[in-house]
C-alpha cells in the first residue's frame, strides 16, 4: 500500500503531540500483545487441542475413580447390611423368591430348547452329513443348519420371556432374569454365526480352507470373548439398575473393555506364528529368486504388533469417549481394506500387461535372436518397479487416510521441491538405462551378427577386442555420471567430491606410474590393432595365443597350456605371428649327391598335392613358393620353400607338407642326410697304412637274416668287430 503525503503529515503531527504519542504507543503495545497471543494459539495447534482433550478425559476418569473409591470404601457397610438382611426373614424370603423363580424360568427355558433340539437333530445330522462340491451348495446348507441352530435358541428365549410374563415377579427378579436370559441368548447367537463361518464339526461344509484344529481353536476363543463381554455388560447394567453409582458403573464397563481387549491380544500372540507363515507365503522353488518378497516377509514378522496397537487404539477411543473416534477408525479401516485390495488388483493387472507387452512376435525373434533374452532380463525389473510404485502410492494414500496430511505436504513448497527432485532422479535413471541398452544392444548385435548362410559373420579382431572394452567404458561413465547427478539432486555439493577425486587422481598418477604406463601403452596398442584376441604373438620371452585383453594387461596361453599375464608397460616389442596372413617356411635338407633340380620338382608336386587337398587347400592362400638353394650344411644342401596361409594355420600346413615329403622321398630314394661315423686306423712313419683285414656283413634281403659269422677270427678282426658301432648294422649306405 502506498503512503500519501497527507498520511505522513498526520503521523508527524501525532508524534509531535505528547498525548497523541502516548495513545499511539498504547495502541501499538496492545497490537503486539494480541499478535503474540494469536501466535501462541497457532503454535499450540492440533497438539494443544489434543492435550486439552486428554486433560478433560483424565479429569472425567479421575472423577469416576473417586466414585469407585467411594463404593469400595462403603463395602464394609454393604457387607454389614447384607448380613443384617440375611438375618431378616422378610429379606431372606425376597431373595429366596428371586432364586426360585430364576431357577424355574431357566429350567423351563432349557427344557423348551432341549425339546426343539431333539426334534431337529435328525434334520441337522442330515444337513451336516451331506457331501457337496460346489461353493453355492455349501452356503445353502450352512444357512439351513444355522436356522436349525437358531430355532432352539429362540425357543429358549420365548419360553423364558413367556414364563417371566406369567409369573409377574418383583422388579428385582425381573432384572436378574432378563440380564441372564438376554446374555445367554446373545452369546449363543454369536456362537451360531461363528459356527456358520468356521464349521468346526462339519469339515465337508466348511467355506474357508481351515484345518479342524484351527476351526475349533477359533470357536473356543470366540466363545470365551463373547461370554466375558456379553455377561459382563449385562451384569454391569443390572448392577446400575439395582443402585450402583454411575461413575462406578462407567469404570466397571471400562475395566470390562480392558479385559476383553487383553483377551484379544492374547489370542493374537498365540496365533502369531501361524498367521506369520500364512502372510509370508510359501517359499519359491529353487532358482526363482528366493521366497516371498522382503516387504511381505517383514510385514509377516510385525503384523501382531500392528494388530495389538490397533486393538488398544480402539479400546482407547472407546474408553476416553473421543468424539468421532469410532467413525474415524471404522472409516479408516474400511478404506484401508479397499486400498489394499485395489493395490493388489492393480499389481496383478500391471503384471499381465507388462508380460503381454514384452512378448515378441516370431518374426522379431528370428531377426533378433538375442532380443527376447534381453527383454526377459528386464521383465523382472519392470515387475519390481511397477509393484514398488503401486505400493508406495498405496502407502501414501493410507497415511492420508489415517490422519497424516501427505497431500498437503506434497502440495506445499517443500513437497513440490522433493517431488521435482525425485522425478529428476527417476528421469536420470531412465535416461541412463536407455543409453546403456542402446549401446549394449548395438555391441551385442554387431558381435553376434550372422551372414546370409546363418553362420557367424567374420569380424575383425580389432572390433572383437575394442567393442567389449567400449561397452565397459560406457558403463563406468554412466555409473559415475548418474551417481554424481543423483547426489547433486539430493542437495549434496559435489564440487568437493570432484576436487577430491582430482587430488586423488593426481596422487595415484604419481604413486602408480607403472599402472598409468600400462594403461596408456595398452590404449595405443589396442587402437593401432597391434594385437588382438586369437593372435599368436611373442612378447619378450613369452609366446602364445592371446586369450584376453584388458586396458592394462594381455593374457597369453602357450603350447603347454601355461597362462602368461603380461602388463602392457613391460612390452617393448611385439612379434605378431598371425597378422593378416602367415608363411609356413620349410627348410629341406638333401644329400650332396642328389640332383637339386629333381628335388625341387618333387617339392612342387608335393606342394600342389597339399593345396589340392580338401582339408588343407582352403588354408593356403598362394601356391608353394620355392625360394631356392638356401645354404650348404655340414652333410646336406638346404632348399627353402614356403606357403602363404591363413593366420595361425602355417604350422598345420607345414606338418602336413613334412609328412608327405618324407613319404615321397622314401619312395624315390632321395637321401635325407644324417650324421655318419668314420674309423681311422692311422699310418706308419713312411705314411703307409697297415693292411686291415675286414669282413663286410650284409643283410639278407630275401630272408631278413644276417649272413653267417665265421667261427674263427684273428685278433685284428676281433678288434675291428668290437669297434664297429651298433648303429652301422642298420644304417643305409652305399658301400664301406
Amino acid at each position: 500500500m502506498e503512503i500519501t503525503g497527507e498520511q505522513l503529515e498526520a503521523l508527524v503531527a501525532t508524534l509531535e503531540d505528547e498525548a497523541e504519542r502516548d495513545k499511539l504507543i498504547q495502541s501499538l503495545r496492545g497490537l503486539v500483545q494480541a499478535r503474540q497471543a494469536r501466535e501462541a494459539e497457532q503454535e499450540q495447534g492440533a497438539g494443544g487441542e489434543i492435550l486439552a482433550a486428554l486433560a478433560a478425559k483424565t479429569e472425567t476418569l479421575t472423577r469416576q475413580l473417586g466414585q469407585v473409591g467411594q463404593v469400595l470404601s462403603g463395602l464394609p457397610v454393604v457387607a454389614d447390611l447384607i448380613l443384617r438382611q440375611a438375618r431378616d426373614p422378610a429379606v431372606r424370603g425376597l431373595w429366596a423368591e428371586v432364586a426360585t423363580k430364576l431357577v424355574l424360568i431357566l429350567l423351563a427355558a432349557f427344557a423348551a430348547e432341549w425339546l426343539l433340539r431333539l426334534l431337529l437333530s435328525r434334520t441337522r445330522k442330515a444337513v451336516e452329513s451331506r457331501q457337496t462340491e460346489t461353493w453355492l451348495t455349501r452356503v445353502v446348507l450352512l444357512l439351513a443348519r444355522t436356522v436349525l441352530d437358531l430355532l432352539p435358541i429362540l425357543g429358549f428365549a420365548g419360553a423364558a420371556y413367556g414364563i417371566l410374563a406369567l409369573a409377574e415377579p418383583r422388579p428385582v427378579t425381573r432384572l436378574v432374569v432378563l440380564a441372564i436370559v438376554n446374555a445367554n441368548v446373545l452369546v449363543r447367537i454369536v456362537m451360531a454365526f461363528a459356527r456358520l463361518l468356521l464349521t468346526p464339526q462339519a469339515a465337508n461344509l466348511r467355506l474357508f480352507p481351515l484345518t479342524d484344529e484351527t476351526a475349533n481353536y477359533a470357536c473356543i476363543w470366540t466363545r470365551r470373548i463373547a461370554s466375558v463381554a456379553v455377561y459382563g455388560y449385562f451384569l454391569a447394567e443390572a448392577a446400575l439398575l439395582l443402585g450402583l453409582l454411575p461413575g462406578a458403573h462407567a469404570f466397571l464397563l471400562r475395566a470390562l473393555g480392558l479385559v476383553v481387549a487383553t483377551m484379544i491380544v492374547v489370542l493374537l500372540l498365540q496365533s502369531r506364528e501361524t498367521v506369520s507363515e500364512w502372510l509370508a507365503g510359501k517359499p519359491a522353488p529353487a532358482g526363482d529368486g528366493g521366497s516371498a518378497p522382503a516387504l511381505r516377509r517383514r510385514f509377516a514378522d510385525i503384523w501382531h504388533v500392528l494388530a495389538i496397537v490397533y486393538v488398544y487404539a480402539i479400546y482407547g477411543v472407546w474408553a476416553l469417549g473421543v468424539e468421532g473416534g469410532f467413525q474415524f477408525l471404522a472409516r479408516a479401516t474400511v478404506l484401508t481394506a479397499i486400498i489394499v485390495m485395489a493395490a493388489r488388483l492393480l499389481t496383478g493387472g500391471l503384471r499381465y500387461f507388462v508380460e503381454r507387452g514384452f512378448r515378441l512376435r516370431e518374426d522379431l525373434k528370428l531377426r533378433f535372436p538375442t532380443l527376447e533374452e534381453r527383454a526377459n532380463r528386464y521383465l523382472f525389473v519392470v515387475h519390481r518397479v511397477s509393484k514398488t510404485v503401486v505400493n508406495v502410492l498405496a502407502a501414501l494414500v493410507l497415511l492420508q487416510i489415517w490422519g497424516l496430511d501427505i497431500a498437503g505436504w506434497l502440495f506445499s513448497e517443500t513437497g513440490r521441491v522433493v517431488a521435482a527432485r525425485l522425478a529428476t532422479i527417476l528421469l536420470i535413471f531412465a535416461g541412463a538405462w536407455v543409453v546403456w541398452e542402446v549401446i549394449s544392444s548395438f555391441v551385442q548385435r554387431y558381435l553376434e551378427a550372422q551372414d546370409e548362410a546363418g553362420g557367424a559373420k567374420h569380424l575383425s579382431a580389432r572390433m572383437r577386442t575394442l567393442l567389449p572394452l567400449f561397452r565397459n567404458t560406457v558403463r563406468v561413465v554412466l555409473v559415475v555420471f548418474v551417481a554424481l547427478t543423483v547426489l547433486s539432486e539430493l542437495g549434496i555439493n559435489i564440487a568437493p567430491l570432484l576436487a577430491g577425486a582430482g587430488v586423488i587422481g593426481l596422487a595415484i598418477g604419481f604413486g602408480a606410474q607403472t599402472l598409468v604406463k600400462d594403461v596408456i601403452t595398452g590404449v595405443f596398442i589396442l587402437l593401432e590393432e597391434t594385437i588382438a584376441v586369437g593372435d599368436v604373438v611373442t612378447l619378450g620371452s613369452n609366446t602364445g595365443v592371446v586369450e584376453g585383453l584388458t586396458i592394462r594387461t594381455v593374457r597369453l596361453r602357450d603350447l603347454t597350456g601355461t597362462v602368461h599375464t603380461v602388463p602392457f608397460g613391460d612390452v617393448t616389442s611385439v612379434l605378431n605371428l598371425t597378422k593378416d596372413f602367415s608363411f609356413a617356411i620349410i627348410d629341406v635338407g638333401v644329400a650332396y649327391r642328389e640332383d637339386i633340380d629333381e628335388v625341387i620338382e618333387v617339392l612342387k608336386q608335393i606342394g600342389a598335392e597339399v593345396q589340392a587337398d580338401e582339408t588343407y587347400g582352403p588354408l593356403i592362400l598362394e601356391p608353394l613358393e620355392v625360394l631356392g638353394l638356401d645354404s650348404f650344411g655340414d652333410s646336406s644342401v638346404n632348399i627353402r620353400v614356403r606357403f602363404k596361409t591363413l593366420p595361425i594355420k602355417q604350422w598345420m600346413v607345414r606338418r602336413e607338407f613334412n609328412r608327405r615329403m618324407k613319404r615321397r622321398f622314401d619312395e624315390l630314394g632321395i637321401e635325407i642326410p644324417f650324421p655318419h661315423q668314420t674309423l681311422y686306423f692311422g699310418v706308419d712313419k713312411e705314411g703307409q697304412a697297415p693292411a686291415a683285414r675286414l669282413r663286410v656283413y650284409q643283410e639278407d634281403t630275401g630272408t631278413g637274416r644276417a649272413a653267417s659269422r665265421p667261427e674263427a677270427m684273428d685278433q685284428t678282426e676281433q678288434e675291428i668287430e668290437a669297434a664297429r658301432p651298433e648303429a652301422d648294422s642298420g644304417a643305409p649306405g652305399r658301400g664301406p
